[in-house]
């Protein structure tokens, strides 16, 4: 449809002007000369047939009619705005992944952050309900679960993160409990006298890890279930027992908050991320990730 508004420069000029009451001000946000947003409103007062503003020699203000129009164009800007604000945000992909803070601390984050800057437009939502009981699948697309993890990589079905697990304890602890290195190297010591009295921190799962790790013998250590596995590597440091660790906790390992106490590693377990939509925004973050997978 044909209309006669007038330049769209000229309309810019006049808003700002009539915003901010002063030529040199507007001038100084749409980063034009005063001369420039001056041509501007006089090409826009010729166009309507009718003065703006009136100019004094220290201000300018406006005229009557130059009020009206600054009303109805604000308006018109703002619902500019707020509309293509509204056309952004639908077209913003959200991206659900389901995962623990301790692997999202740990390892995700940091990966996220320079993935979100490259793509702006994608949404991620973290979420940590992963190991409640009531956890489903359903408005995930993404998840990264502890399970057996062979160490094959395909981002097609899934990337697995192998984690061999190897037991650590605190200096304090170790020094309370007069603890030899190398002690645990055999896991059947772990039954015995003076590792026997000592708590094993652990989480609720279907598999005791403790036991895996001891090749399935049994144990009368005194457990101390810890679900949340951040509080559970803070209980390690503070002595309250011993727990099994994974690579992700390097960094207490390189600080000697922890000290490992063995040499025997549990193998085949590991962080599996698994993609639950073919989304293509779901496989470029796959992608994304098997990146770093590769080089873990």
């Amino acid at each position: 449809m044909k209309h006669s508004l007038p330049p769209l420069d000229s309309l810019k000029a006049f808003e700002a002007a009539a915003r901010r009451l002063s030529i040199t001000l507007a001038a100084d946000e749409l980063c034009l000369t005063k001369g420039a947003v001056s041509y501007q409103i006089k090409r826009l007062e010729q166009h309507l047939g009718h003065p703006l503003f009136k100019r004094t020699t220290r201000q300018i203000l406006l005229t009557d009619a130059g009020q009206m129009f600054y009303q109805t164009t604000q308006k018109v800007f703002e619902d500019l705005s707020n509309q293509i604000r509204l056309l952004n945000q639908q077209h913003q992909q959200n991206l659900v992944i389901a995962v623990t803070s301790y692997v999202a601390l740990r390892w995700l984050s940091p990966k996220l952050a320079s993935f979100c800057a490259q793509h702006p437009s994608i949404n991620v939502i973290i979420q940590h309900a992963i190991n409640q009981p009531h956890f489903s699948n359903q408005g995930v697309d993404i998840s990264i679960r502890w399970q057996e993890c062979g160490g094959s990589l395909n981002n097609d079905t899934g990337i697995h993160l192998p984690m061999p697990m190897f037991a650590v304890a605190s200096p304090s602890l170790i020094q309370r409990y007069q603890l030899l290195a190398g002690g645990l190297d055999a896991p059947a010591n772990l039954g015995q006298a003076p590792w026997l009295s000592i708590p094993l921190l652990c989480e609720e799962r279907d598999l005791d890890l403790w036991q895996l790790w001891c090749q399935g013998q049994p144990l009368a250590n005194p457990h101390h279930m810890i679900e949340d596995a951040n509080v559970r590597v803070q209980a390690a440091i503070d002595g309250q027992g011993i727990m099994l660790a994974d690579a992700l906790m390097q960094t207490e390992i390189n600080n000697h908050s922890l000290i490992s106490v063995s040499t025997h590693q549990l193998q085949g377990y590991g962080y599996v991320i698994t993609p639950h939509s073919s989304h293509p925004q779901v496989q470029l973050l796959m992608r994304w990730l098997q990146t770093f997978a590769d080089s873990f």
